[in-house]
């Protein structure tokens, strides 16, 4: 069944394998550009992390089959843009699935004759500071290839992201039932910790009025592990707006790790609906009173600027300066 007046299906790229990047456009006008405020919801930064990809998935298939019947649901299309790319690493979990469960990069071929880089060490803010967040080692499962944006599936994140104006963003991963928020990069408080505590800790007291489940809350650095060229740290440095990592259950190994049964996506998908519902009316609600929006010129020109006006952007983000 296909939603023609409120979705449109597009490519944003090709992975290194030539696989399409798909993303998904749910809006009222889906061929328009509206000025409205839009959500992010992605998936597969890490093949073997299967549930990222079938949570946003889910989250597209309630919104288009409730969009008749649902005001709430009505209101929330009506008012704003969601873009659902559930599989970022396409050729990575392609691999997964026929090769090596536990693969976790993309397929690059190494110049040491390796295979992968990890998609979510290669966004450009923050790229290399150290190498705890990551590492320049080919091998390794958290190698951040060769520059920032070397690889064809963060570049078709990164020009969605320079295209659209996004109000909020969520990465999909596994596992650690937790919700995440910058810095991922560093132990540092942003600026607007105090809101991104208040969302996250909403977000997780919905999800667990859902099944019982508890997700823990808290600054990425802290709470999981030093990341630097993630996903989230890239689109708050750049675009200023709340990005969080949800990590999906189960919350250990012991629990099942990355081997999420198949009756665990009606689940999960169900508890963190409450959540996405949630962040899309906060988007709706503060779009008003938001900063005036960045056109697509000037947010490349910001992006090009990346090894300078980006290191400035991040020492007034996280306020060091203040502290020397």
């Amino acid at each position: 069944m296909s939603y023609p007046s409120i979705a449109r299906l597009s490519i944003l790229g090709q992975s290194l394998e030539n696989r399409n990047i798909y993303a998904l456009k749910i809006s009222d006008h889906p061929d328009q550009r509206e000025d409205e405020p839009g959500l992010a919801l992605l998936g597969c930064h890490h093949a073997r992390e299967w549930i990222s990809v079938e949570v946003p998935l889910q989250m597209a298939i309630y919104l288009l089959k409730n969009y008749a019947q649902d005001e709430r649901i009505r209101a929330i299309v009506d008012s704003s843009e969601i873009w659902i790319v559930p599989l970022i690493n396409p050729d990575g979990l392609d691999y997964s699935i026929l090769n090596y469960r536990l693969w976790r990069k993309n397929r690059r071929l190494n110049s040491d004759g390796s295979f992968g880089v990890d998609l979510n060490r290669n966004y450009s803010f923050a790229w290399g500071v150290d190498d705890s967040g990551s590492s320049p080692h080919p091998a390794s499962e958290t190698y951040r290839g060769s520059q920032p944006f070397s690889e064809p599936e963060t570049r078709a994140i990164r020009d969605l992201f320079l295209q659209v104006n996004f109000s909020a963003a969520i990465s999909y991963h596994s596992f650690s039932q937790s919700i995440l928020y910058p810095w991922s990069y560093a132990d540092l408080p942003a600026d607007k910790e105090p809101l991104f505590q208040q969302l996250a800790a909403d977000m997780a007291q919905l999800i667990s009025q859902v099944n019982g489940r508890i997700y823990y809350t808290g600054r990425a650095a802290t709470s999981l592990y030093l990341t630097n060229g993630d996903f989230i740290d890239w689109v708050y440095a750049l675009f200023d707006i709340p990005a969080f990592t949800i990590e999906l259950p189960p919350v250990d190994l012991q629990e099942g790790g990355f081997f999420n049964s198949e009756q665990d996506i009606k689940s999960l998908s169900a508890e963190n609906l409450p959540a996405v519902l949630y962040l899309l009316e906060w988007t709706i609600s503060t779009y008003a009173n938001q900063e005036e929006r960045l056109k697509p010129e000037a947010k490349n020109r910001l992006e090009k600027r990346v090894k300078n006006g980006l290191k400035n952007k991040r020492m007034r983000l996280t306020g060091r300066e203040r502290r020397d």
